[in-house]
């Protein structure tokens, strides 16, 4: 069947703030979640399951998952691939608290393309100073409408831990960081391979606000064999 650009929706704000252009390796693992609300990152667990924040998908409806074209071009706009079938958001989410774990996990109608694997899920607790990388879905430019919506990924270095929450800001000099549109993307350690250590969900004054997964790990692997399942 032939690929369709994937429609594009309104962004809450711009992507990832002073970052790259993801590499082939991000790409893989990296993905866009789509609704008539707006648009969110997620990343892959299985090829017909993907990890998201919880207030993304929060009333939303036509839900719909998309990503990169393949071949390398990294500056393209993303295609729609599947819609999502079933919702299974984290028990002990929300909305009203924001202390609540901002996770959900998305059953897709049909499996994505080979060229997106799913990521390897790291149970490990993380500690201030740790550097990692954050990568989202975002317009190339903050104020250009005509900008292209591009995979982005940066560096960002552990603030501080708190049950089971990270604070991520900038390293050295330039300003970087998540933008709310970036909700649900994968936060990766990488020490010889990417493994997902967090989710983005949110900013503030600089800061990334991101769900540690370590603590959530056990019902990630519960709810993804359920969904496998049916």
């Amino acid at each position: 069947m032939k690929s369709v650009a994937l429609l594009m929706l309104p962004f809450l704000l711009c992507g990832l703030v002073g970052a790259d252009l993801a590499d082939r390796t991000v790409q893989r693992y990296t993905v866009v979640v789509a609704s008539a609300k707006g648009r969110c990152s997620g990343v892959v667990l299985a090829q017909d399951i993907v990890l998201t924040a919880a207030h993304c998908v929060e009333a939303a409806s036509k839900l719909q998952v998309g990503g990169n074209i393949g071949g390398g071009y990294q500056a393209l706009s993303p295609l729609a691939l599947s819609p999502v079938i079933e919702t299974v958001r984290h028990p002990l989410y929300r909305p009203a608290d924001a202390g609540s774990p901002d996770l959900a996990i998305l059953k897709l109608a049909k499996p994505l393309p080979d060229r997106f694997i799913p990521a390897v899920v790291n149970p490990r607790g993380l500690a201030a100073g740790e550097d990692l990388i954050a990568a989202g879905y975002g317009k190339s430019a903050a104020n250009d409408a005509r900008a292209a919506i591009v995979l982005r990924m940066v560096l960002l270095r552990v603030s501080d831990t708190i049950r089971g929450w990270v604070t991520l800001v900038s390293v050295g000099e330039d300003a970087s960081g998540g933008a709310p549109g970036d909700s649900g993307g994968p936060v990766f350690a990488y020490r010889g391979m990417h493994s997902l250590v967090a989710l983005m969900v949110g900013v503030s004054q600089g800061r990334t606000k991101a769900v540690a997964l370590a603590a959530h790990y056990s019902w990630i692997k519960e709810t993804i064999e359920k969904l496998s399942a049916n």
